[in-house]
């Protein structure tokens, strides 16, 4: 039934609700007509903690004091529109949930409603099943992208520094991460061999943008079927083509809506799939396969790859034009074994994950075992620098990380020179100090400070072992 306001204006002071129970939730009624805010708050009260406002002036000022997790706002109020309320409501409490009260439906204004952050509207006389479902309906969503927005800012501070060095370069590109972070539109290449940190960088620059509210989604251009990739990034329409599911479904670029679409390996993609990228890329819009309706797209396009796509532009496997596109703003990733002295720091950030992932405590790496480390040329870049971490993390009990620890295939051996072929584990200690020593003194052309930050020791004691060992400069 239809709320009956003269019998409901009872029992009720103004700007109150009942007592003596715990409440859900705080809502505010903005209201100039009396006989609405009682009513309204005593339906309400069965279950949230009610106060009324008669204008504006005195609803912003219960707002500053309240705090109220919902607002019922008619848009008639005699001080000032309710629209205007509107925006100072989501200028001072942008998280607050409004929820408009209007005598008549006028489409233009609950439009501008819509557009200025009201969650909904209700049309006076307003039925009691109504207002509950449309409070209910409000609140249970504004919990749920509270609950989002917890989850996102976790992630976002779990992500935060995870593109972990010290070096020259590493410095360069997170100083260039902060400059491009807010660039919604424009598309990133990054480059770099296999396992070096191209995804964990995606990641980083997703998670530095300020405006990011959607997923980071990763398609990886080299797992799918040439035929089916621009269907996977595009989605199709009903009756596209046979086995299309008979409503459609959404592609990549919808799915990171508001985020990140990360394409990965780019530089296997089809040639047909590139045009239509670049289409995309130039319009910011596209249409599902066998689709007729053209979809906007909001997603930053971060696209990587290990392959030199100017040899495959040279060679005819990657259109030149999608290169100039994809490559306004470009990121290479240098090898691990081109920044030694991320090395440690890097393996230290990964001990420290697989420490909360296992629970187990390792607590530092010995010298030795550092020495080890950075003697070794990694291949496998920083992906196989975790793999060892997380081995030693199943195998291993906690304490300090030893030489014998590191499951490396003869450690160091790749840094020997020509004219030893004795790998660490096979040497005493003066012999594998002396292969690591001889290592960073090649890797820095003699320089002993360099050589002496790469291994992590002072400079003295490195010229005293130097000397000890008799080592030729």
């Amino acid at each position: 039934m239809f709320l009956n306001f003269p019998v409901l204006i009872h029992h009720l002071p103004t700007g109150s609700a009942p007592k003596g129970r715990q409440m859900n939730t705080n809502i505010l009624v903005i209201d100039d007509d009396p006989s609405i805010s009682r009513a309204f708050a005593m339906i309400l009260a069965e279950d949230h903690e009610v106060a009324t406002a008669s204008n504006a002036a005195q609803g912003l000022a219960r707002l500053a004091e309240h705090e109220p997790d919902l607002v019922l706002l008619d848009i008639g109020l005699p001080d000032m529109d309710g629209l205007e309320v509107l925006k100072r409501i989501k200028q001072t409490a942008p998280d607050t949930v409004v929820i408009m009260v209007t005598a008549h439906q006028e489409i233009r204004t609950v439009v501008d409603a819509v557009k200025f952050g009201a969650y909904d509207y209700l049309v006076k006389p307003v039925d009691r099943q109504g207002l509950l479902v449309t409070v209910n309906n409000a609140l249970e969503n504004s919990i749920l992208k509270n609950r989002l927005h917890v989850l996102q800012q976790n992630e976002r501070r779990r992500h935060e520094n995870m593109f972990i060095g010290s070096s020259p370069v590493m410095r360069e590109i997170s100083e260039l991460i902060d400059k491009i972070a807010g660039s919604r539109e424009t598309p990133i290449l990054i480059t770099g061999e296999t396992g070096c940190g191209k995804g964990m960088l995606a990641r980083q620059i997703h998670f530095a943008g300020p405006d990011n509210q959607g997923p980071f989604v990763t398609v990886n251009c080299g797992a799918i079927a040439g035929e089916l990739v621009e269907s996977e990034l595009f989605g199709y329409g009903r009756g596209a083509f046979t086995g299309a599911r008979s409503g459609g479904r959404k592609g990549r670029f919808e799915e990171a809506a508001d985020g990140t679409l990360f394409l990965d390996e780019i530089g296997v993609m089809p040639l047909a799939a590139q045009a239509k990228l670049l289409s995309v890329l130039e319009d910011r819009s596209f249409y599902r396969v066998g689709g007729n309706r053209k979809i906007s797209v909001s997603a930053r396009i971060i696209a990587a790859t290990n392959l030199n796509l100017e040899e495959a532009v040279s060679s005819g496997l990657f259109r030149q034009d999608l290169f100039f596109r994809l490559n306004v703003i470009s990121i290479a990733v240098p090898p691990l074994r081109e920044r030694v002295e991320d090395i440690l720091p890097i393996f230290n950030h990964f001990m420290e994950l697989f420490n909360q992932k296992t629970g187990k405590r390792f607590t530092a790496v010995s010298q030795k075992a550092q020495e080890l480390l950075l003697a070794y040329d990694w291949p496998g870049n920083v992906r196989e620098l975790r793999n060892v971490m997380e081995r030693i993390s199943l195998l291993e009990q906690g304490g300090e990380i030893l030489p014998q620890h590191l499951p490396l295939p003869r450690a160091g051996a790749q840094a020997a020179p020509a004219d030893c072929q004795a790998s660490p584990e096979n040497l005493d200690y003066d012999g594998a100090t002396r292969l690591v020593i001889e290592q960073a003194l090649r890797r820095t052309d003699g320089n002993v400070t360099l050589a002496a930050q790469l291994l992590n020791i002072a400079p003295h004691k490195l010229r005293y072992r130097i000397k000890k060992l008799d080592i030729q400069i």
